[in-house]
């Protein structure tokens, strides 16, 4: 079996092509399930969309990719091709470890691969090819301390608050949506501060969330009558939609004596840009938060650099993927003394 991967990330593309991307999502997923007619299973998160494509010959691969690059052209020119069993391998290990991520280390991208990996919706070569990645991914974070050294977004939007001189006490944050994001946020919420979640379409899920840190749900209108009394909003809705417009921004939060932060941390952007140019407003995305990242990557160099060197130990041994990899059963003094991973902790917000 030949595998590849096609795809276009933070890296390859700015996020202007990466939300035509996403909005051409169906017709992309259309191609490769119909015309294509490989075995595909295609992987799209806040800052990525990764095509993995298996079939019996290379022929086939290339063929389609050749098909793909004349009725997707943009995709295509701010793409990435791993091709071939053992970079994809190396690509995959790499994405599981959070070595891909913006937020570099990050344990998220476990949880969506995980998730990602549904047995009803992959073929049988890609399932095991993936199931056995991530698992040997899981013992890599553990071995190189990555899980013990969590970077999440939530941390570092509290992080970026307390930089610009915002109070954690009291304050008032909104989040417009349900997921990932959502979920950090209500983890890692400073003492006193009061959260709102605003449930659009799951509201179930909202009041879920809600009870588990005191916090209240809203409706999107309701949300838009207490704006004046917030100090953060955060967008992280995944729609494909614009969903906060300076239409919603009451002239009475332009004219306070403090500003009204918004961070656009979902994919596609749901915040208007014409809104970070307003007085008062301070607009931010998740590539300022990933820029204040750097010094707690300096912090995990080492843990990056353990995790480099075990991934790169499982695609040089040429492991068998039916199995644990042979690395994997190294002792650990060795690994230990040449590549040691250090622990860091860091307090929670507030």
């Amino acid at each position: 079996m030949n595998f590849y991967l096609i795809g276009a990330d933070y890296q390859s593309a700015p996020p202007e092509i990466r939300q035509k991307i996403y909005l051409k999502r169906s017709q992309i997923e259309s191609f490769w399930s119909g015309k294509a007619g490989l075995d595909t299973a295609i992987l799209v998160t806040c800052n990525r969309f990764d095509i993995s494509i298996a079939a019996r010959t290379e022929n086939e691969i290339i063929e389609s990719l050749a098909r793909f690059k004349q009725e997707f052209p943009e995709f295509y020119a701010h793409s990435y091709i791993q091709d071939g069993v053992f970079k994809v391998l190396r690509y995959g290990l790499r994405l599981a470890c959070g070595l891909e991520s913006q937020l570099k280390g990050e344990y998220q991208i476990m949880e969506q691969l995980e998730a990602w990996l549904n047995p009803d919706k992959f073929s049988e070569s890609l399932l095991g090819f993936w199931s056995r990645i991530i698992r040997s991914a899981a013992e890599i974070r553990f071995k190189s301390g990555l899980n013990f050294n969590e970077n999440n977004i939530a941390k570092l939007l509290f992080q970026d608050l307390r930089a610009l001189g915002v109070s954690l006490e009291k304050l008032e944050l909104a989040v417009v949506g349900t997921g990932k994001v959502a979920g950090l946020l209500a983890g890692y919420r400073p003492r006193n501060a009061q959260l709102y979640f605003v449930a659009h379409k799951n509201r179930l899920k909202a009041e879920a969330l809600a009870s588990r840190v005191s916090a209240k749900v809203l409706s999107f209108d309701q949300f838009r009558q207490i704006i004046p009394s917030l100090d953060v909003i955060v967008s992280a809705a995944g729609s494909p939609h614009i969903i906060l417009k300076p239409a919603d921004i009451p002239d009475s939060v332009l004219q306070r004596d403090k500003p009204l932060y918004i961070y656009d941390l979902g994919f596609p952007i749901n915040v208007a840009k014409e809104l970070g140019q307003k007085k008062n407003i301070i607009s931010k995305n998740l590539d300022d938060l990933a820029q204040a990242a750097k010094n707690t990557n300096r912090c995990l160099q080492r843990n990056f650099n353990l995790a480099e060197y075990l991934i790169e130990e499982v695609v040089s041994t040429r492991p068998d993927l039916s199995g644990r990899c042979a690395l994997l059963r190294k002792d650990n003094e060795y690994i230990e003394s040449r590549y040691p991973a250090e622990s860091v902790s860091y307090q929670a917000a507030g």
